[in-house]
């Protein structure tokens, strides 16, 4: 092939055109997102490597529009040096970098002219997107309208080059342009044909690659690394393909003009350009350093290596987290941590019971309960999990039958290759295999009940009658239950298990009253206290009606010492209008001191009240108020870090996902934290918020909506973050 060489050598042979690129361009990219970050820094949340805005503002919007013109400009200054750099090469004579920087900047007008017509690429391509989103099908016919549009300017781009050396005007540079198909140099010159093919086949070739490239770094598991692959993977192609693009144009222009490409070029130039012409692509190629875009790259690199180490520190302490989308988190949910993970327990009362695995931004598939009756779920100590689950019993005719409460312990092992994906094809597994927590039942109490005849099996098997909590922060787990079979007559028990895997244990009871209402995981809770010799249970229910009261706590020991207090559940505030509020109740943590610290939320409001007791008794101590920015009803999410200060799940006004980080124990003085937004559904609020922290304070959080930006089935409506840092990265 004689000519120029190709546009590929001409753009990546040597390492001054993508140089002149790169340089200008990272640290544009530089000098917008600090400042962009550290002005922006409420309104973003860094979700699965990436920063996310929460909504949309007037200052965000000013700050994105001007910093896109600064990176407009500082691309119009960089592809200019790089097609200097690119003409130098074609007329033979050498170009530095630095010389094109400096030649570039005495070509305003070139400078101006890429600007521009990358900004209004730019807005052409937001407002297909928009439109796409509002009409998919108008949208998708624009950009089809738009791409054969493309592709009969094409040849337009021959142009550029000409004015960037200042041979032509832009009007005569584009007239010029437009006529070079009609002036085919030959196959031997142009062997991908004319420009028109040349530039569209190079867009759709580098459009493939790119993709593709993204979509394999969308499978790079998530790590410290997925800001920095992620950067790149925006920088380095866009950068790889404007290069390219310059290098198409400026040889389609060099074939078509004789001497040299840049006439402000004389003498030994003029000459070396000359002979550039008259030799073979392939003796100069030879000549040509090797590896010369290596370079380029490797400054490329350094914004995406900037921004892995500046989200790693998070000096904005913007909340970072790794979320998973699921497909439902019911109201009654509970989430605890387990390895690196956690352990994400969903149910819907009498009618869906699910547990999941989740680790970082994916969770392991659903497995099914074994009873649809009321289950909780706690850490073990040996790095395994304790789940304690509510049973029917048949009895020996159809009026009798029972109920049994039965606790499963699940090794670290069992639950490795329980979170495997189950094979349908496996002859030896059953489907009772699949269902429950892994590992052998112990029953640890019974109660008897009678049916009448009329009774349906939905009132045989009514979650409703019983709950249970689990809490294994003591030395040993201890498990509260409750259960009415028949009117309001209730037992509430204690288990003080003897080790961690509960295979013996000690029973004491208390007899009460206690309305039936419907269940969820925050009608009974349970803490042990420092020493495990005593325990600390929460029972509530929608209303009192003679039967006890909304919010009871009971003390007890293992020899049988029981203390009771009724606690001041008339939380101020509107009562909401609707009545289908199922997921009211109460969770204790115990705090700082030791104490117990109990979050409640009354039936049909919306405001919460933390008590931070003074005694395990809960005899005495301090109220705080909290009243929500949104009326949205969810279940009370309680949680205490190392730090001894609540951490509280909730949403703000503009009903984002957040936490309240207490500011002090008692949380008089506190500080919302958004967490998520969230994108509307057909299904709605599911009233489902689950909140616990790992070992290390770093919130975990289960919430039935589904989050903004999700990429998930559009079935999908509920989300799981496991936060990157104690109290989720706020101060």
């Amino acid at each position: 092939m004689f000519g120029p060489p190709r546009a590929v050598s001409l753009a990546f042979a040597e390492p001054a055109p993508l140089i002149a690129y790169a340089v200008p361009f990272s640290i544009a990219w530089i000098v917008v997102g600090a400042p962009l970050m550290t002005l922006l820094a409420p309104e973003l949340v860094i979700v699965n490597g990436a920063v996310s805005a929460l909504g949309t503002s007037t200052t965000q919007l000013t700050a994105i529009a001007i910093g896109t013109v600064v990176i407009a400009i500082a691309h119009g200054f960089a592809l200019t040096a790089a097609t200097l750099a690119i003409a130098a090469r074609v007329d033979g004579r050498p170009l530095c970098a630095r010389d094109a920087w400096a030649t570039a900047l005495r070509r305003p007008g070139s400078v101006a002219l890429a600007t521009i017509v990358s900004l209004a690429g730019a807005a052409i391509g937001l407002v297909i997107a928009v439109f796409i989103g509002v009409q998919p099908i108008a949208g998708i016919a624009a950009a089809i309208a738009l791409g054969i549009g493309g592709i009969v300017l094409a040849p337009l781009l021959l142009a550029w080059p000409l004015v960037v050396v200042r041979r032509q005007s832009l009007g005569s540079a584009l007239a010029a342009a437009w006529r070079s198909p009609r002036e085919f140099q030959g196959q031997g010159a142009e062997p991908l044909g004319s420009p028109r093919f040349a530039v569209v086949f190079t867009v759709i070739a580098t459009g493939i690659i790119v993709v593709v490239i993204r979509l394999l770094g969308a499978l790079v598991p998530l790590g410290w690394w997925t800001p920095v692959v992620g950067v790149a993977l925006v920088l380095v192609p866009t950068a790889l393909v404007q290069v390219l693009l310059a290098a198409v144009a400026v040889r389609g222009a060099a074939l078509r003009v004789k001497g040299p490409l840049d006439v402000t070029v004389e003498g030994a130039a003029a000459e070396a350009s000359d002979s550039a012409v008259s030799e073979p692509a392939e003796s100069r190629s030879a000549r040509a350093p090797r590896g010369g875009a290596l370079a380029g790259i490797a400054v490329l690199l350094v914004p995406a290596l900037a921004a892995g180490a500046v989200l790693a520190v998070n000096p904005w302490h913007v909340p970072a987290y790794d979320a998973a989308d699921l497909p439902r988190v019911w109201r009654s949910s509970q989430i605890v941590p387990w390895q690196n993970g956690a352990v994400l327990l969903s149910r819907l009362g009498g009618e869906d019971a699910s547990a999941s695995l989740c680790d970082g931004a994916t969770c392991g598939p659903a497995h099914d309960m074994r009873t649809i009756l009321p289950t909780a779920v706690a850490p073990a100590d040996d790095g395994g999990m304790l789940s304690a689950s509510w049973y029917p019993v048949e009895g020996a005719d159809s009026s009798s039958g029972s109920f049994e409460l039965r606790v499963t312990h699940s090794t670290p092992d069992a639950l490795a290759h329980w979170s495997d994906p189950r094979d349908e094809d496996a002859p030896d597994e059953e489907p009772g295999d699949w269902a429950g927590f892994p590992g052998e039942e112990r029953v640890l109490g019974s109660v008897d009940s009678a049916f009448e005849r009329g009774d349906s099996v939905f009132a045989r098997m009514h979650e409703s009658r019983m709950a249970v909590a689990i809490d294994t922060s003591g030395p040993a787990p201890v498990i509260a239950s409750v259960i009415g079979p028949r009117g309001t007559d209730a037992t509430l028990a204690i288990d003080f298990c003897a080790d961690s895997a509960c295979t013996d244990s000690t029973r004491t009871t208390q007899e009460l009253e206690w309305a039936i209402g419907l269940s969820n995981a925050t009608t009974i809770d349970i803490v042990s206290t420092d020493d495990g010799d005593s325990a600390v249970v929460t029972l509530t229910q929608k209303e009192s009606d003679g039967y006890g009261a909304p919010l009871r706590v009971f003390t007890a020991t293992a020899d049988g010492d029981w203390t009771t207090e009724t606690l001041d559940a008339d939380v101020p505030g509107p009562v909401a209008e609707d009545d289908g509020d199922f997921a009211f109740g109460a969770q204790v943590e115990r705090g700082a001191d030791g104490m117990p610290v109990i979050l409640f939320r009354a039936a049909d409001r919306s405001g919460l009240r933390l008590f931070s007791c003074a005694d395990i008794a809960c005899a005495e101590g301090e109220i705080t108020d909290i009243t929500p920015e949104t009326d949205l009803l969810a279940a009370p999410a309680l949680a205490i870090d190392e730090s001894g200060r609540p951490l509280i799940g909730t949403f703000d006004r503009a009903q984002n996902i957040a936490l309240i980080s207490c500011d002090d124990a008692a949380c008089t003085d506190r500080t919302l934290v958004p967490i998520a937004a969230v994108a509307p559904t057909e299904a709605g609020f599911s009233n489902g918020y689950a909140l616990s922290v790992d070992d290390e304070g770093r919130p975990l959080i289960a919430v039935g909506m589904r989050r903004a930006g999700s990429t998930a089935k559009a079935t999908f409506n509920g989300t799981v973050f496991n936060c990157i840092a104690a109290r989720c990265g706020a101060n």
